[in-house]
């Protein structure tokens, strides 16, 4: 019984955590995206990065892969504002 229970709680665990995955995107070399996506390859939470400058442009929370809160930064990756959606 208590075996069974164990199982029940690992796969639970699994299928939780299974639908988030943990990527490094990249454009031309550069990296434009760090964080988790969701099955769809969506991103759910993480860094946006400038695919020109390299410099990070948003962190924070995503819902259908669009921006929905975090922080913006300007340009040169500095100055950061709170965003919300």
């Amino acid at each position: 019984m208590m075996k069974k229970a164990i199982i029940i709680a690992i796969i639970s665990i699994l299928a939780l955590t299974g639908c988030q995955k943990e990527v490094k995107q990249y454009k031309n070399g550069k990296l434009v995206f760090e964080g988790t996506v969701d099955a769809n390859g969506l991103p759910e939470k993480g860094k946006l990065y400038d695919s020109q400058t390299g410099k990070i442009a948003f962190e924070g929370i995503f819902r259908n892969g669009l921006m929905l809160k975090g922080t913006l930064y300007d340009k040169n990756g500095k100055n950061p504002r709170s965003y919300q959606e």
